[in-house]
């Protein structure tokens, strides 16, 4: 079974739209957990409603706001099935989504952790552009040290496997998924990325808002201690001030930098 985790956050303009492309997946076997992070919108009403009529899906309200990361170590703790499968308030899931991956999940069993192609959406779910990442394991833990090879949201992987890292780190507000595939990584854990777009990311006006100056700082700085981890020679460790660099831009600039992003 696979638990699907989702973290909510002031969320109602997109929850519907995520929530039902989760409960319209072609593969059933699976339970929501949704963590309601002390919504002050609509979100905390659409969530009652979904969970009064849908028995899959379990909402827990925080009495006090907690954040991307303890959120889902929370929920990681309340799931039951042996697959952890992210979901984002925002964005929407194919309907074969966990079908493909389950049965690719099924025919590799050495693979822990299992993203896929997806495409970037505007507010009005037009595709702006595709975003591919690398699929061979070999491949991702090249790419690593430079550009998160994994889309975090697309990801389901092995809840006993990410046990032995011990899940997200509450350290991290920011940037948590990228922290830990570099914990993944130096423990010998394995990565895929199924090559179809089974996933549309929501890139909306508020995008490069959440990327703010601080979030680079954070990103650098959990880079830095990743390099150690994977012991990636001292003079790769220029790629850690890409995101500050990037950061530093004006964002017309940074969106035609953009465009050069292999992913």
């Amino acid at each position: 079974m696979i638990s699907v985790i989702m973290s909510v956050y002031n969320a109602e303009k997109y929850l519907k739209e995520a929530i039902d492309s989760i409960l319209n997946q072609t593969y059933q076997d699976f339970e929501f957990i949704i963590f309601n992070d002390c919504s002050t919108d609509k979100s905390t009403t659409i969530l009652k409603q979904y969970e009064e009529n849908h028995p899959k899906i379990k909402v827990i309200n925080n009495t006090e706001n907690l954040g991307l990361t303890k959120n889902l170590n929370s929920a990681i703790a309340i799931a039951n099935g042996e697959y952890i499968a992210r979901m984002d308030a925002d964005d929407v899931s194919k309907p074969n989504r966990f079908e493909t991956q389950m049965a690719f999940l099924a025919k590799h069993t050495h693979i822990d952790i299992l993203g896929t192609f997806s495409n970037d959406i505007d507010e009005n779910g037009k595709i702006r552009r595709t975003r591919t990442v690398p699929v061979r394991h070999s491949d991702i833990i090249e790419m690593l040290p430079k550009l998160s090879p994994i889309s975090h949201p697309t990801v389901i992987f092995k809840k006993a496997s990410l046990a032995k890292i011990g899940f997200y780190n509450p350290k991290y507000r920011t940037s948590q998924d990228l922290e830990m595939w570099f914990r993944a990584a130096s423990a010998g854990l394995i990565f895929h990325n199924i090559p179809e777009y089974l996933f549309e990311y929501r890139v909306d006006t508020t995008f490069l808002s959440r990327k703010n100056f601080q979030f680079r700082c954070n990103d650098c700085k959990l880079r830095l201690e990743g390099y150690k981890r994977i012991k990636l020679p001292w003079y790769k460790y220029i790629y850690a001030f890409i995101p500050l660099a990037l950061g530093m831009v004006p964002n017309s600039i940074y969106m035609q930098l953009r465009r050069l992003d292999p992913r």
